[in-house]
Formats: structure tokens, C-alpha cells, sequence
């Protein structure tokens, strides 16, 4: 498989989510997407593009794009490989006030209780 730049796919998803028909949350298309493989198969690659998009949409909870990246690559990324990026995600969140918000909408079900554990100061305001 080509190996994609973090540009590449921030922008393929954002361009993906803003159409017309999106399409909804969890639908699972079995591609080399950031809303499937990418965060199951590169959790490094998968953060550089949640950053990647996260500086060029809204940071506003009511933001669809923001909600989608909350619920979707950064929550399977934290799903699949919460122990190995806790690290990175906790040094994102305690720099980055955009970060520690989009944090804030992970549904945390899936995720280890160890991780959410470490996590839970950044998630003082889930939405």
C-alpha cells in the first residue's frame, strides 16, 4: 500500500465529511481511511493527522467536523492503542487547549480504564 502524508488524508477527510451526504459515524467503510484502517494500522500516522486536521476546523463542539474527529480517529485511535500514544495524547492535551477540548469528546466505553485513568484530568468537561 502507498503511503499516504498526514496532509494528504487531513485533507481527503475533511473534503469526505463536508460533502453533501456525508457519510454517518461508525460506518465502518473497510478502506485505508482515517475513519478505519489509519487508526488501527498506524496510531503515529493517525495522530499527525487528527492535528493535522484539528488546525483547520472550528474547535467548537458544535462543529461537525470537530464532533466526527472526536468520535471517530481519535477514539479508535485510543480504542486500538490507548497504552502505546497515552503519552503523546497526554503532552497534547496539557499544551494545546484545542486538543484537551476534542479529547473532551471521546466516549471513553471502549477504551482501558488505565488509560481513561491518566486521561481524566484533561476531561473535566465531556460532551
Amino acid at each position: 500500500m502507498e503511503t499516504r502524508s498526514a496532509t494528504d488524508i487531513a485533507t481527503d477527510w475533511i473534503q469526505k465529511w463536508s460533502a453533501p451526504s456525508p457519510p454517518s459515524i461508525g460506518a465502518g467503510v473497510s478502506d485505508s481511511t482515517l475513519d478505519w484502517e489509519i487508526p488501527r494500522e498506524n496510531p503515529q500516522l493517525c495522530l499527525e493527522c487528527i492535528l493535522e486536521i484539528l488546525d483547520r476546523i472550528p474547535s467548537d463542539p458544535a462543529n461537525n467536523h470537530f464532533q466526527v474527529l472526536a468520535a471517530g480517529p481519535l477514539e479508535d485511535l485510543l480504542n486500538e492503542h490507548g497504552e502505546a500514544v497515552v503519552d503523546d495524547i497526554e503532552v497534547l492535551a496539557r499544551r494545546d487547549p484545542r486538543f484537551r477540548l476534542l479529547l473532551n469528546g471521546v466516549w471513553p466505553s471502549g477504551v482501558s480504564e488505565s488509560v481513561m485513568n491518566r486521561l481524566a484530568k484533561y476531561r473535566k468537561e465531556p460532551w
